[in-house]
């Protein structure tokens, strides 16, 4: 039977070996990221996938209303997202909510439109499987440099806390969502 020391020798070593394999398995998701998401990506939404990006959200018209302290904007978009295929991408409709206590007074009104960029895989899969999307599990930042799983783009300032949940209606919520497959195009 080894002693003990050699035991926890052993033990000490397939420890260290094990949290460096999974600090090298991080690293080659962040370069596979990296590969999938290198090019620009145009779509027939309007708006393209920036590069080192996996898709966009977009709210055209979105209501916001202030009740004193308390600030909301809510409206329907969608999501498209790039895939593995080239020239396939994915779009589904999305509902959209979002608050802060920025209000100042009671009012209700049209906001600018939301666009969002998603930089995320695993926010861009959860947006695919029809899975929500809350602020508070994501880094969220305006600036493309960042390592933020969401950028803002306009029309949210970073103060707000938001869900995306995907889906037309409570029957997307029910029944679930599909993906539709769309035409998009690499330059």
């Amino acid at each position: 039977m080894p002693k003990p020391s050699a035991l926890n020798a052993r033990l000490a070593a397939i420890l260290i070996c094990a949290c460096a394999l999974g600090a090298a398995r991080a690293d080659v998701a962040r370069d596979t990221d990296a590969i999938a998401t290198r090019h620009l990506v145009p779509t027939g939404a309007g708006r393209d996938i920036p590069a080192g990006a996996f898709g966009f959200l977009l709210i055209e018209r979105p209501r916001e209303v202030t009740l004193l302290a308390l600030r909301g904007i809510g409206g329907r978009g969608r999501v498209v997202l790039r895939t593995d295929e080239p020239g396939v991408c994915l779009t589904l409709p999305v509902r959209f909510v979002a608050g802060d206590f920025g209000g100042e007074s009671v009012s209700g009104h049209l906001a600018e439109p939301i666009h969002f960029i998603i930089r995320s895989r695993e926010v861009a899969r959860a947006l695919a499987k029809g899975r929500d999307v809350v602020s508070d599990g994501y880094t969220v930042g305006a600036a493309m440099d960042m390592d933020a799983d969401i950028v803002l783009r306009s029309g949210l300032e970073e103060s707000f806390g938001f869900v995306i949940n995907p889906g037309r209606n409570i029957l997307g919520d029910i029944f679930g969502v599909r993906a539709k497959r769309v035409s998009c195009r690499r330059v």
